[in-house]
Formats: C-alpha cells, sequence, structure tokens
C-alpha cells in the first residue's frame, strides 16, 4: 500500500467506513511508514479533543435575538418593496394621466404642439393637475358618447333602410315556430 491509498483508509476509518481487511492492511501500512503513522496519531489527536469537548450551548435566548433581528430584516425588505410599488404606481398614474392628455388634446386640436401646450397649461399649478384629470375624464366621457350616438345611427339607419327584411324575418320565424309546435303535436299523436 502506498500513502496516497493510506490517507483514503485514514478518512475511511476516522468515518467508521472501513471493513476488516482494509483495516489490517492500513495498520501495516502505519507500522512500516513513520510519516503516515504521524499523520494518523494527530488527526486521531484532533477527533478525541473534539468528542471530549461536547457540544457548544448557545446563550440564554440566542434564538429569539436571532429570530427577532431576522423578522427586523424581513419587515424593514417589506417596507421598502411596499415604497418601491407604491413609487411605481404613482408614476404609473401620472405617466398615463399624460398620455390620456396628448391623446384627448391631439384629437380635440389636431397637434403634438397643441396638446404640450395643453400639458403645460393643466399642470401650472396643483389645481390646474386636478383641471386636468377633470378634463381629460370629461373629454373621454365626451368621445364615448360620441362613439355611442354614431353607433346608435349607423344602427337606426341601418333598421330604416331594411326594415322591410326584418319584418320578412320576424313574420318567417312566427311561421316557422308555429309549424314547430304543429309537428311535435303530430308526433304526439302518432306516439
Amino acid at each position: 500500500m502506498n500513502c496516497e491509498v493510506s490517507k483514503d483508509y485514514m478518512m475511511k476509518y476516522f468515518d467508521g467506513e472501513r471493513n476488516d481487511i482494509e483495516e489490517v492492511r492500513f495498520r501495516q501500512h502505519l507500522k512500516n511508514c513513520g510519516k503516515c503513522s504521524e499523520e494518523f496519531n494527530c488527526m486521531a489527536e484532533i477527533f478525541s479533543s473534539l468528542e471530549t469537548a461536547g457540544t457548544i450551548q448557545p446563550p440564554e435566548g440566542f434564538e429569539a435575538r436571532v429570530m427577532e433581528k431576522v423578522n427586523a430584516v424581513e419587515s424593514t425588505r417589506r417596507e421598502q418593496s411596499s415604497r418601491m410599488l407604491v413609487l411605481l404606481y404613482n408614476a404609473a398614474t401620472v405617466v398615463s394621466i399624460i398620455l390620456l392628455m396628448v391623446f384627448v388634446a391631439d384629437i380635440r386640436q389636431g397637434g403634438i404642439a397643441a396638446a404640450v401646450g395643453s400639458i403645460r397649461e393643466y399642470f401650472g399649478s396643483f389645481g390646474g393637475i386636478m383641471a386636468a384629470v377633470f378634463g381629460v375624464v370629461g373629454d373621454m366621457f365626451v368621445l364615448l358618447f360620441g362613439v355611442v350616438v354614431v353607433i346608435l345611427r349607423v344602427f337606426v339607419s341601418i333598421v330604416k333602410t331594411y326594415y322591410y327584411i326584418f319584418v320578412v324575418l320576424a313574420v318567417l320565424l312566427l311561421v316557422v315556430q308555429r309549424l314547430y309546435v304543429l309537428v311535435e303535436a303530430q308526433d304526439g299523436r302518432k306516439s
């Protein structure tokens, strides 16, 4: 056995993973090799001193203090995360309002330059911000109302133009329904 194999056997010996044949070969090598024997004795002393030292008990309340610090760190991290979310939410709201104002101003006045001018006018003061928000909301309602009116006009126009088709379809529906009832009654008598 060489010294390299002996070192593997030495670790197996201290880990308790040895068999009888390996232990005999290892002991024989230790008798013949002073260097490995000295290393084995040194490691044996170290492991022996570790076993006699026993387990070290933490001071009273150590776990509670550690958990308090962990909870404090987690609480701080949650607060920072919450602040960041609120900040991002507010930023997204402001950007959304600005984009809506640009959109509405562009539709109403026909240009980006006019929209930027309107934004400057709206954001002149805090009251201007509220006026901008209400202005944008009002403009959006006006636009939506306009869209609904256009859709209703188109619908009424279609109905006026093609009313006779709707009347014929309604009459056909009534006839088909009446025929269905008669067929069902005939099938009921045959059964």
